[in-house]
């Protein structure tokens, strides 16, 4: 069966991020890549999730879907699958964390929004976001994307994420959740994604040579993961946690 699978960026990442892995997937999957940073509407995580759970009623008849969320979309996956598990069958989370305390650079970056938005400072998150340097083509076209997002929007949603901890809650995720984490990653340390996989019942953790992106940086390493957990929807027995792979 083909599965479905709602992708949320990270923050100045533009959808176009999952499109090395749509291509990895091929028939295995339909990935409604959802530009969740310049549509209309509040940017606090919670109200976003609830956006994305409307979309999941509206697209796709009211699910459950997979999600994949990479960044501040994984932020935004788990507050989905936390408040909607019925629209959730299982999440992927990428290079995210349970909370932002151990983000390098978060408060950094708020204060450049306040202060110095505009061109380099996208320029600054996008290249962070990846261990070895875009295509230049490519990273025009992400800048160009990045351009059209609102300062208001990028201050909301990150002072939201800042504001947010999911440690207490996340024990009640029961969804079948896998958890992909680049070893190079310069904004995010292994052991956030270890946090999380302590922390979410039954979640399967995978480290790999990628930077903060492994679903534009290794795709296939992801479309790999992803394909387990889409196996394992239909064998709930096989959801307990398996070894960390490096």
């Amino acid at each position: 069966m083909v599965a479905t699978v709602v992708a949320l960026p990270g923050t100045l990442c533009p959808p176009a991020i999952f499109d090395r892995l749509a291509v990895e997937l091929g028939t295995a999957a339909e990935i409604d890549a959802v530009p969740w940073l310049t549509e209309p509407g509040p940017r606090t995580i919670a109200e976003i999730a609830e956006s994305i759970a409307r979309r999941i009623g509206d697209l796709h008849a009211g699910g459950p879907v997979l999600v994949c969320g990479h960044s501040t979309g994984g932020a935004i996956a788990m507050q989905l699958a936390l408040e909607h598990p019925d629209l959730v069958s299982g999440v992927l989370l990428v290079d995210t964390g349970a909370h932002m305390g151990g983000h390098g650079d978060v408060a950094a970056i708020l204060r450049r929004v306040d202060d110095d938005w505009g061109e380099d400072l996208r320029a600054a998150v996008l290249d962070r976001s990846f261990a070895d340097a875009l295509d230049p083509m490519l990273r025009r076209e992400w800048l160009a994307w990045a351009s059209t997002v609102q300062q208001a929007a990028v201050k909301a949603v990150l002072a939201s994420q800042a504001a947010l901890d999911l440690r207490a809650r996340l024990p009640l995720l029961t969804v079948p959740t896998s958890i992909v984490h680049g070893a190079r990653d310069r904004a995010r340390s292994a052991d956030d994604a270890r946090e999380l996989a302590r922390l979410i019942p039954g979640a399967r953790l995978t480290i790999v040579d990628s930077g903060h992106s492994p679903v534009h940086e290794t795709p296939g390493d992801v479309a790999v993961v992803l394909n387990d957990l889409h196996a394992r929807l239909s064998t709930p027995a096989t959801n307990a946690a398996g070894p960390q792979r490096r």
